[in-house]
């Protein structure tokens, strides 16, 4: 096995960051983000959870969010979304 095998090993059994509430979200799955400190919000699609969280927002921007500070829950792509901009 040579250092890639184990270097690829090491990260599918290595943890995302936990946030506020404990919950960590999967890499593609939708989600709805709240700081309690200053009430700012998004939702989006996690593209990474490690060493921070990593969204693709439904506005069509990239938020890298310090997921300790957030609070992050499971959202279904609703009609509350922003309306998704064309990349």
């Amino acid at each position: 096995m040579d250092e890639v095998d184990l270097e690829w090993q090491f990260t599918q059994q290595w943890p995302g960051d936990e946030t506020l509430d404990g919950y960590v979200p999967r890499v593609g799955e939708h989600v709805f983000c709240y700081r309690p400190s200053d009430g700012k919000t998004h939702c989006g699609v996690v593209d990474e959870n490690r060493c921070g969280l990593f969204l693709t927002t439904c506005a069509g921007g990239k938020m890298v969010l310090t997921a300790a500070l957030w609070r992050v829950q499971p959202h279904p792509w609703a009609a509350t979304c922003p309306p998704r901009r064309a990349a």
